[in-house]
């Protein structure tokens, strides 16, 4: 597995050198936000190239996700989405990022029979229009858990698709917080369309994003991944070093106990 960690620029910048000497893998997470889109692109991109540049892991982009909703059955929602999507993906591409995080825009509070066959439905319409785009850009899409109450609709539609460019970012802090299901049932459940997790703690009330070990959150199915040598652990704990530092050790505690 690589070790991973989401990074802004202004956060990165302060200490460079910790996360680019420490990481297998960054996660560039300024690129979800809308200002950064229509005003910073370019900045970023220039100011990421030049502190990036001897870095030799991969890379990743969190997408645009807020009032992003692909699953509409708007059209005019949906256009929204892809638009927002495409200027993100071209500032990762510029990046040499490998792959996109997405949100999954699944509903439970939707309590209708028709719905998880017409989030599908919509998700469907969307994709086959965008995803090939993704690919003729060589940008894989990772499809990341939030309110959804298990894997299953997110399956039902990588499971449709079948392409090794459309896969699963598993959201540890979300499914303590929106599931009844374990982190276990998680990873066995989504197997080998999981190539993506974002790794952060809670006592399951608030999305705190606190380094693993301060919730609790039962990380155990984690070991599962010990030996995916392509599946990206990204910490998303708030903080700085110290957060940093401390998701290293529990990465290395985890290491010693398999």
């Amino acid at each position: 597995m690589k070790k991973g960690s989401g990074i802004f620029f202004d956060l990165i910048a302060k200490e460079p050198t910790f996360y680019l000497e420490h990481f297998d893998h960054l996660e560039i997470q300024d690129f979800a936000f809308p200002d950064n889109l229509d005003f910073h692109g370019d900045t970023l991109v220039a100011q990421y190239r030049k502190l990036l540049s001897d870095f030799h892991g991969t890379l990743s982009l969190h997408g645009p996700y807020k009032e992003m909703i692909s699953s509409s059955m708007d059209r005019e929602v949906q256009n929204l989405a892809r638009r927002r999507f495409t200027q993100a993906l071209h500032f990762g591409q510029a990046l040499g990022c490998e792959r996109m995080v997405l949100h999954s825009c699944y509903n439970p509070l939707m309590r209708y029979p028709e719905y998880p066959s017409s989030w599908l439905k919509n998700m469907i319409s969307f994709w086959d229009d965008f995803l090939p785009y993704c690919q003729a850009h060589e940008m894989a899409i990772v499809l990341e858990n939030v309110w959804d109450p298990n894997p299953d609709h997110i399956l039902d539609l990588l499971r449709h698709f079948r392409n090794p460019g459309f896969g699963a970012c598993l959201d540890t802090g979300h499914a303590h917080i929106f599931s009844h299901d374990t982190i276990d049932r998680w990873i066995e459940a989504l197997g080998e369309h999981l190539v993506h997790l974002h790794i952060h703690d809670n006592r399951g009330e608030e999305d705190e994003h606190l380094p693993p070990g301060r919730g609790n959150i039962d990380f155990s199915g984690l070991q599962r991944l010990i030996n995916c040598p392509n599946t990206v652990l990204v910490s998303e704990v708030f903080g700085f070093i110290e957060e940093g530092k401390s998701y290293l050790d529990f990465l290395r505690a985890m290491d010693k106990q398999i």
